[in-house]
């Protein structure tokens, strides 16, 4: 028999024991007889069988592996570059500590129900950074209560659980006054998916910065779309058909505010002197706009870095899971 072929099933038919039996021996366990246990070692250095690392972590219950989960994750999420620095700030943390990472993404609710229960049941993480989720999505909080050492990138579902979390109100507070304080008074907010957190406290500083600097809220200057450059240009676009007037737009990400500021330039109009753009993301692309786009930071990877930090401190028992000390990071621009 090869060496290299040899497997746990391989050593315990040799021994004449069931392969359950034979793992429990090759891990020392004392619920397997010494006589047992000794010829099941002996069978196992004879062939030099290798344990399968996997196999060997799940079976002790840790698998030193690390999840990202992405609950009902968009068509468009993994296009957007703030992925690729938030995968950078969790994988420099997991390398430094030996850890693995393991990327679940679930189109649907159900789909998300389902990955879950096969990482609780499997261990095949040790614990889980979470994605902000719909803040309709009935998951979250069972995976949260579960117990399984969760750490969430927002604002917390639950008093409980650890988060570190964006500044979105705050930000989004100061790209509206940012423009206000350009003498900017309809300033249009295109806005992302309504049933995200972070949509709805992008709104709410939106709105708490006209109110200060008393200007006043109009419904109809905020725009619904879903955080896709194609919707920046078909937002304004519509209002160009519908005859809005307004002179800014703030846009809930820099794809919508890229999108905007090409159909503006399509119709003719100047940016900023016609019409002044902010983004909320501050990527890459923006600087390369001519004009350069405005934005709001975030600090992404440092996000990454943080949320991994914790959780690897929950798994390693050098800090308590049951403490909610959530971090929230400031945004610049």
């Amino acid at each position: 028999m090869k060496r290299e072929h040899v497997t746990l099933k391989d050593i315990a038919k040799i021994a004449g024991v069931s392969s359950a039996t034979a793992s429990l021996a090759l891990a020392d366990d004392p619920r397997v007889n010494i006589k047992t246990k000794r010829h099941v070692l002996e069978i196992a250095a004879r062939l030099h069988y290798t344990p399968n690392e996997i196999g060997r972590s799940l079976r002790a219950k840790k698998a030193d592996t690390v999840a990202l989960v992405f609950p009902n994750t968009p068509h468009t999420a993994f296009t957007h570059p703030f992925f690729s620095e938030l995968l950078e700030g969790i994988s420099e943390v997991l390398m430094a500590n030996n850890f693995n990472f393991l990327l679940s993404t679930t189109p649907t609710e159900t789909d998300e129900a389902a990955a879950y229960d096969k990482i609780l049941r499997t261990r095949r993480a040790d614990g889980i950074i979470l994605w902000p989720a719909p803040v309709t999505d009935r998951n979250i909080l069972r995976i949260i209560e579960s117990g399984f050492p969760v750490v969430y990138l927002g604002k917390g579902y639950h008093q409980d659980v650890l988060t570190v979390e964006r500044d979105d109100v705050g930000g989004a507070y100061k790209a509206t006054e940012h423009l206000l304080m350009n003498g900017r008074k309809r300033i249009v907010h295109l806005t992302g998916h309504k049933d995200f957190l972070v949509t709805l406290d992008r709104l709410e500083g939106y709105k708490q910065a006209l109110q200060d600097y008393k200007v006043l809220f109009e419904p109809s200057l905020v725009i619904d779309k879903d955080y896709v450059m194609e919707s920046g240009y078909q937002a304004v676009m519509e209002m160009q058909r519908n005859q809005v007037e307004y002179d800014a737009i703030f846009a809930g990400n820099d794809g919508m505010a890229i999108g905007a500021i090409r159909a503006l330039q399509d119709l003719g109009k100047r940016v900023p002197e016609d019409v002044a753009v902010v983004g909320f993301d501050n990527i890459l692309l923006g600087t390369m706009m001519k004009p350069s786009l405005t934005s709001i930071e975030q600090p992404v990877r440092q996000v990454g870095a943080l949320a991994t930090e914790k959780l690897l401190d929950v798994i390693n028992g050098t800090q308590s899971e049951r403490k909610a000390n959530g971090h929230t990071f400031p945004i610049s621009y």
